[in-house]
């Protein structure tokens, strides 16, 4: 059976390495697989300090650009951005050629489109739970809050799903 080709879209890469937390995308999931276009998009589209631990990443191998063989106009998804259906588009490339895809997608329209597609799919959010419950770190709501009060959006139903997922929210 073949591994899991994990994939990420641009969202969770910049809030990952805003608080200094990319490398669980390594200890969760081995190796992650990104667009030339969301490539692109973090380390060319915004000049920003974060896009430094991406650029580490993929110079250390773990995070691995791929080319995209189909269109980016493909599938019906022309109202998306660029990066997310690209990341898209490779989930399905994958999948049609017989292996299982998941998607680090956090932007809601995408993640829409990825459900009505049936990809699996995971956010920032969900990699800190899974980070927490696999005991990489310790609590996931210091870094919850961090990305909140670096101005990346979590709504209030992710920020308290991640924290029941992670084992910290009382119910």
């Amino acid at each position: 059976m073949n591994p899991v080709v994990v994939i990420a879209d641009a969202g969770p890469l910049i809030a990952l390495a805003r608080i200094g937390h990319i490398h669980l995308l390594r200890e969760i999931f081995g190796g992650v697989v990104v667009t030339e276009i969301v490539q692109q998009e973090v380390l060319s589209g915004g000049g920003f300090a974060d896009s430094v631990p991406v650029g580490d990443a993929i110079k250390a191998g773990w995070l691995q650009v791929k080319h995209l063989s189909i269109g980016t106009a493909d599938a019906g998804l022309g109202w998306l951005d660029l990066g997310e259906r690209s990341s898209i588009l490779l989930a399905l490339e994958y999948q049609q050629n017989g292996q299982t895809s998941r998607l680090v997608i956090d932007e809601a329209k995408g993640r829409a489109a990825a459900k009505s597609l049936s990809l699996e799919l995971i956010g920032s959010a969900g990699v800190l739970a899974t980070a927490k419950r696999l005991g990489l770190i310790q609590q996931a709501y210091p870094l919850l809050a961090e990305l909140r009060a670096s101005g990346y959006y979590l709504s209030q139903t992710v920020f308290d799903s991640a924290l029941k997922a992670a084992g910290e929210h009382d119910e």
